[in-house]
This record gives C-alpha cells, sequence and structure tokens, in this order.
C-alpha cells in the first residue's frame, strides 16, 4: 500500500478518474434535479409527454415573437429555413391584438404570419396560444414520427433535451451513485497518499505559498462561476453542453488540486509558515521588534517629552478645524479620552511596581511582581525588581549557608577541643594537689591551670555564641521579677567590683516588675555585662544600674565609664569576636556583648548600645506581664 501511494502515475490516474467520476455525479444530479422539479418520477408517460409539449410550445412561441418583434420576417425566414409547409410537425401564426368596446382583448383579422401547411388538420396536434404585448402568436405541434422531430433546429434541440431528461431520469440515479462513490473514494486516496513521494517534489511544493495558491483557485473559480449565465440549453445545445463540461471539469480540478496541495503541505508541517501572510506578519514581527529596541533605547524622559510634544501638535493643528468640521472635533475627543485612559493605565502600572518594590523592602522575597500588561520601560523594571528580589534571596540563602556552616565549624571544633582540654584541666588539678619542691613547678602549673581555665570559657563562649547566633536554644519562658534577678547579680559581683575599684549605684522602683523571660539565660545576660563592666571600666568611678518602667515595659539601663577609648560604633561593639580593647591587652573572647544581646532578643527583648564619649552605656526592655 505504502508503494502505491508513493506511485505518481497511480496518483495522477486516480486524478483523472476522479475529474470524471466529478463529471458524471454533477451531471446525473442535474438530471436526477431537473426531474425532481418537475415532478416526473411520479407520473405517466403520457402527462409528461403532455407538459413537454408545452414547455416545448411556450420556447417556441417565445423564439418566435422574438425575432418578429426585433428582427422581422426575414429573421422568421431563416429560423425555418429548410422547412417545408406540408411537411412539418410544427405550425404558428401570429396576430396583432385588438381590444373592443368592453375592453375585450382578442386575436382578429388575417394572421401577421403563418407557417401551419395541413398541420391544422392532420389530427393529434397540441395547440395553444400565447399572448405578447401587442401580438399573439398560436402555435401548433404534431408529435414526432419516424425519428425526426420536424421542428426547426433550436425548437428541436430544446424538445430533444426534455426528452433526454426524462429517458435518463433512472439511470442518472445509477450512475450519479456510482459517480459519487467513485469519487469520494478516489479523494480520500489522493488525500491519503499526498505527501508520500520524492523528497524534491515536497521541496517544490513549499516553494508555492499556500495563500496565492488559494487566491488564484478563487479567481479560477469565480471566472468559471460567471460563465455559467451564459448556458442556455435552448439554443445551440452542443456548444452549451461543451461550456457546462468546462465550467464543471475546470471547478472540480481547481478545488481537488488545491485540497491535494493543501493536504501534503499540512503533512510535511509548518505549512502556515510557507504563505505570504505568515511571512508579512513575521516581516512587521521584526521591525515592530527592530521598533521597540530603538525605542527602549531612548530615556524615559525623552519618550515622554516626545509623546507629549506630538499630543501639542496634534491638539494645535488641528484645533481651527474644530469650528468647520465636527469630525476633527471628535477626533479630538477621542484622542484625548485616549491620553486619558493611557495615564490612568500608566498610573495603575506604577501602583502595581511600588507595591511589588515595598513587599521586597519588607522582606517577602518570594513575592514576584506581575509583568502581565506592563509595556516598555516597566515591563523592564519589573524585571529589575524581580532580579533584585533574586538576587537578596540567593544573597541571603548563601548567608545564611554560611552562618550555619561556620556554627556547625564551631560547635564541632569546640567540641573537639573539650575532650582534651577536660583532661588537662583535671591533670593540672591533680598537680595543685602534689608537694611541688620547686616554685618556678608551682608557678608553672598556676599558669596552666589559668590559661587552661580561660581556655575552658573561651570554648563555652564559643558554643553559646554559635547557639543563641543561630537561635538553636530552647527557651524556657516563665515570669520572672527581673529586679530580683537584677540584685542577685549584682550582689554575686560586688565582690569583684571593689576589688576593681568600682561602685555600684543602683536604682530599683518600688515594685516588682515581672516578665516573661527564661531566668537561667538572663542571668547569664547579667553575668555577661557585670563581667564587661568589671573588665573594662575606669577604676574610681561610678557604675549606674536603672530598673524602670516605661511604656508598659520593663527598661534596664547598665552605664559605666571606659578604660579605654571607644572608637567603635554601637553595631561593631556587638559583633562577634570583637572587644573595646583593640591593644587586646586584657584577656577575653569578644563574645560577650554579642551573646548577651541574641539571648535578650531571643527571649523577646530589645537590646541596644549607646556610646557617648567614654560613656558606655547598655538598654535593655522587655514587655512587662499584663496584670
Amino acid at each position: 500500500m505504502e508503494q502505491i501511494k508513493k506511485n505518481l502515475a497511480v496518483k495522477i490516474t486516480a486524478f483523472v478518474l476522479l475529474q470524471f467520476f466529478v463529471l458524471v455525479t454533477v451531471f446525473s444530479a442535474a438530471v436526477v434535479i431537473f426531474n425532481v422539479s418537475q415532478g416526473w418520477y411520479s407520473k405517466d408517460e403520457e402527462s409528461v409527454r403532455a407538459e413537454i409539449f408545452t414547455e416545448t410550445a411556450d420556447f417556441a412561441s417565445g423564439e418566435i415573437i422574438d425575432r418578429y418583434v426585433n428582427y422581422g420576417s426575414q429573421e422568421l425566414e431563416r429560423f425555418f429555413s429548410g422547412l417545408e409547409e406540408d411537411a412539418v410537425n410544427f405550425g404558428y401564426a401570429i396576430y396583432e391584438e385588438s381590444v373592443d368596446a368592453n375592453g375585450t382583448i382578442s386575436m382578429q383579422g388575417k394572421p401577421l404570419r403563418q407557417l401551419h401547411g395541413d398541420l391544422k388538420n392532420g389530427g393529434d396536434v397540441y395547440q395553444n396560444s400565447y399572448d405578447f404585448e401587442s401580438y399573439g402568436v398560436e402555435i401548433y405541434l404534431r408529435a414526432p414520427q419516424d425519428g425526426t422531430t420536424g421542428f426547426p433546429d433550436e425548437i428541436a434541440s430544446f424538445y430533444g433535451l426534455q426528452q433526454n431528461l426524462y429517458q435518463y431520469r433512472i439511470p442518472a440515479v445509477i450512475a450519479g451513485s456510482c459517480g459519487l462513490a467513485g469519487a469520494i473514494a478516489l479523494f480520500v486516496f489522493l488525500m491519503v497518499s499526498a505527501g508520500c513521494g520524492r523528497k524534491n517534489s515536497g521541496e517544490i511544493l513549499k516553494m508555492i505559498p499556500l495563500d496565492l495558491g488559494a487566491v488564484v483557485a478563487g479567481v479560477i473559480l469565480a471566472v468559471l462561476l460567471s460563465a455559467v449565465t451564459s448556458i442556455q440549453f435552448g439554443y445551440e445545445f452542443d456548444a452549451s453542453m461543451a461550456l457546462a463540461i468546462f465550467i464543471v471539469l475546470g471547478a472540480s480540478i481547481v478545488i481537488s488540486g488545491f485540497l491535494t496541495i493543501f493536504a501534503a503541505r499540512a503533512k510535511q508541517g509548518a505549512w502556515w509558515r510557507s504563505t505570504i501572510i505568515y511571512l508579512c506578519l513575521r516581516l512587521l514581527r521584526r521591525l515592530q521588534k527592530a521598533a521597540a529596541f530603538f525605542i527602549r533605547q531612548i530615556p524615559v524622559v525623552w519618550k515622554t517629552a516626545a509623546a507629549a510634544l506630538i499630543f501639542f501638535f496634534l491638539i494645535v493643528f488641528m484645533a481651527p478645524q474644530f469650528y468647520y468640521n465636527g469630525f476633527f472635533l471628535f477626533f479630538i475627543a477621542v484622542l484625548l479620552l485616549a491620553a486619558c485612559v493611557l495615564a490612568v493605565y500608566t498610573a495603575m502600572c506604577f501602583k502595581r511596581l511600588k507595591e511589588g518594590a515595598e513587599k521586597i523592602a519588607q522582606g517577602d522575597l518570594a513575592y514576584q511582581i506581575d509583568k502581565k500588561g506592563l509595556f516598555w520601560d516597566l515591563s523592564d523594571h519589573a524585571d529589575t525588581l524581580n532580579h533584585i528580589r533574586i538576587g537578596i534571596s540567593r544573597a541571603v540563602e548563601e548567608r545564611t549557608k554560611s552562618e550555619r556552616f561556620k556554627a556547625e565549624l564551631i560547635t564541632n571544633v569546640s567540641h573537639d577541643i573539650k575532650t582534651p582540654l577536660t583532661s588537662i584541666i583535671n591533670y593540672v588539678d591533680f598537680l595543685k594537689k602534689e608537694e611541688l619542691g620547686s616554685e618556678k613547678a608551682q608557678e608553672y602549673v598556676e599558669v596552666l591551670d589559668r590559661q587552661s581555665s580561660r581556655l575552658k570559657k573561651l570554648t563555652e563562649d564559643l558554643v553559646d555564641a554559635s547557639k543563641a547566633a543561630t537561635g538553636n536554644i530552647k527557651m524556657e519562658l516563665a515570669p520572672c521579677q527581673v529586679g530580683v534577678l537584677l540584685e542577685q547579680t549584682i550582689g554575686e559581683y560586688e565582690e569583684k567590683a571593689e576589688n576593681c575599684k568600682l561602685k555600684f549605684v543602683t536604682k530599683l522602683p518600688d515594685k516588682e516588675l515581672e516578665i516573661m523571660a527564661d531566668g537561667r539565660r538572663l542571668w547569664r545576660v547579667f553575668d555577661n555585662l557585670l563581667n564587661n563592666i568589671c573588665k573594662y571600666s575606669q577604676p574610681e568611678t561610678r557604675v549606674y544600674l536603672n530598673l524602670e518602667e516605661t511604656d508598659g515595659q520593663a527598661v534596664i539601663t547598665w552605664r559605666n565609664t571606659s578604660r579605654y577609648e571607644l572608637n567603635l560604633t554601637e553595631e561593631e561593639l556587638t559583633e562577634r569576636f570583637v572587644r573595646g580593647d583593640r591593644s587586646r591587652h586584657t584577656e577575653g573572647s569578644g563574645l560577650g556583648l554579642s551573646i548577651a544581646r541574641n539571648l535578650v532578643e531571643l527571649q523577646g527583648g530589645r537590646f541596644r548600645v549607646v556610646v557617648d564619649g567614654d560613656l558606655f552605656k547598655v538598654i535593655l526592655k522587655f514587655p512587662l506581664i499584663e496584670e
């Protein structure tokens, strides 16, 4: 089957046979339709014969009057040339109509023209009269005998056509059915086999624009349809039949050929891409892209100025026409309305961009600005904001990953340090309990004890700082009397403060202030702050510790005078591994304030550092428990 579909000779033969079957189907259908319209399928032969005589007489009367009135007797002589008066089956008489006193129209007097021989008395004669304006005609017909009609040629053709249409009414049904079945089968075969064959034939088809072929086919069909009006089977039958065959065959070839080409192109795919319409649209699209690219290179201010200038000139030049022409007034009104609509739409687009920028600024990095409906610079601005969102998301993700990595690294390293450090501390403790004969050895043991304790404290601070920064600390919040906890912490540091020559000045409210906090973690905050105060405060100075209620919050303020020059910002002082003593003369990890800030924030409080010259102040705020 595949070989048959690819065989060009087979497809050409099928195409030719298709045209033949179409001709058979069309003309058979015409015969069937004519017989159905006349009702001849249900009438007997005598009735049909009488109707044929009537139709022939009607046709003959029209022809006779037309020739006599328009061309004269000579045309009638030519029309009936070759007919002998005594040997014809056809006769006629032309009268001039007269109107009597009652208004009755009658044909009286001697005929103006007659030809009937002895036809009137020949028996079995069909006779009828017809009126045409001021003339009347009588027609005499006798049934043809011996295979000859005895009619004039054109009337004989009309009579013969009627006879043949009736005679072939049944064969027309059979032929039409067979022709339709064959045409359908061949058409389906051509559609299936279209496009199956050599590749070069497909390339040739691709070179023919399909829409151009459709236009050519439409023009040809229009010409053929216009030729249909010239077909008159009553006159020169052979020429009319040849013209009808030519029209039907041409229309069939054009339609079937175009559909075959369309099927082949559809199978090849992308048939739309080779049409002239598609090529024109593609060219316009490229021109539009080029124009859009060129316009986008122009700054938005210049574009806005150019649009405003064009609008201004349109108004100025068309204003004089308002008084004389209502169309220009309508045009200007439409132009103003369009400008207003564009301005409102642009404002709505700016609002969408503003809302998107606010969402991103608020930290909603999952939000994406919808570009639907945005144009030119607005669309570009939306892209920029969306890219900023993506960039910030990536930066945050990288930052989070880095923080997590550092936290894991600190935790793992601290854990690895703890094991040998614990052994060192234990063995140093054992050495302290032993009797060492040398003072140098005793001094070395004290140094080991002091430095191992410092290293242990640093390791613990590292772990706490890592957990606090990542929020990996479980807080057990409960009502806590912050004044009592503050007094306990200060009491533990009084001896150390005296050794550092510092004096605590404490101011507490009369009533107890309760906050929701983790007592153990809050004590760690106070411990870190007091430890820093004792370590970095100027000797012989006062340290002020205040607790007060402000706007429903418990506010704790720590103030001391720094021993060292504070050349760091408040933000830098709360970073990890940053100390107020940049020369690093003192011991410390630089993690105290960072741990304290993170612990306060994890408990729902606020931590703030204020530096004013040598004055160092820390402010803690916690929401009070509502009574």
